[in-house]
Formats: structure tokens, sequence, C-alpha cells
């Protein structure tokens, strides 16, 4: 799902049992969601529970959807939600740590979570040799282990890289100029 478009119109046909716009969807928003809980909950294997329980629960409830915004919103919600469940069975002080620092985060994380989905999806737009070697980048991996892990040369890895940071500077301009609107607004 590399645009807006496309993603609502996702949402419709998983509203009328579409299994595969369900499974963009999830392919999508599943990391995010791990994501999202981990900040919650530190068990890897649990927040990827979480996620994928989540994302089944909108599946069960996909009639009740019209828009992306009414689906991220009900996504966002359950995971938070099944996070707060899990943390009051924790000792109290977790769970007084956790709750003051939810509420109080939750907006800017979700912000976040956005924005690497944003992120994320740009570089998927990327010319396939030029993805590898970014998503690679994104896992710390220098130059020279990305080259050996390509089979290509160090030079050809930073030539790459220097024009897939242009393309993705390019098609994330105009999305951080819609960003700001929304996150300043206007008196």
């Amino acid at each position: 799902m590399s645009n807006c478009k496309n993603i609502e119109s996702a949402v419709s046909d998983i509203r009328h049992g579409c299994i595969r716009s369900f499974k963009l969807l999830f392919d999508d928003y599943y990391p995010v969601l791990c994501v999202f809980s981990s900040r919650f909950i530190n068990d890897r294997e649990m927040c990827k529970d979480i996620a994928q329980e989540t994302l089944l629960s909108y599946w069960e409830r996909r009639a009740d959807f019209d828009s992306l915004s009414q689906v991220k919103g009900f996504l966002y919600t359950v995971v938070r939600n099944k996070c707060l469940n899990i943390l009051r069975r924790e000792p109290i002080s977790v769970h007084d740590y956790y709750t003051n620092s939810i509420d109080d985060d939750f907006e800017s994380v979700i912000i976040e979570q956005e924005t690497y989905t944003i992120v994320r999806q740009a570089v998927n737009n990327l010319p396939m040799q030029m993805r590898r070697v970014i998503f690679y980048a994104m896992e710390g991996m220098k130059n020279k282990e990305i080259a050996e892990k390509l089979g290509v040369s160090e030079g050809t890895v930073h030539t790459l890289k220097k024009i897939a940071y242009r393309k993705l500077r390019n098609s994330l301009q105009n999305i951080s100029m819609a960003v700001m609107m929304i996150l300043i607004p206007l008196e």
C-alpha cells in the first residue's frame, strides 16, 4: 500500500471481505502495532501476540469501519487497552509508572508510529537494491558490511545510499509539510 487512496480502497475492500486487501493492511500495520505495544510491554512475543490479536479483532469487526482513520483509531486503542490489561496484572509500581507515562505519551507515540509507517512505505518504493541498502543501514550495518552482504563494492553501497537518500528526501518532502500543518494549529 504505497498511497492513501490504495489504503482507503483497501478499507472498503476489507469491509466487503477481501482477504488480499486485509493481508496488505496487516503487512503495513503488524510491525507498527508491535512497536507501539513494545512501548508498554517489554516482551517481544507478547507484543507480537497483541498486534496479531488486534488485527484479528479488526477483521472480525470489519463491517463497522468506513475509513482508515476509524481503523487506525480502533487498532491503536485496542493495542493500548490490551497492554493496560496486561500491566494491571503486574506489580503496582510497574503499573503506576506505565499508566502515568502512557496517558502522557499516547498522542506522540501514535504520531511517531505513523511517521515510521510513512518512511517504511517510502523505502519500500525504492528500487530493490537501494531498498536493501537502506534497510541494512537502518539496522545499523556499516557500508563495508552491507557491501559484503550484497556482494558489491563499498563504493557502490555509498552511491546507492546517496541516491536512495535523495529519493527519500524528495518523496517525503511533501509529507513533512503536511505533518507540520497538522501538528501546528493555525490560530
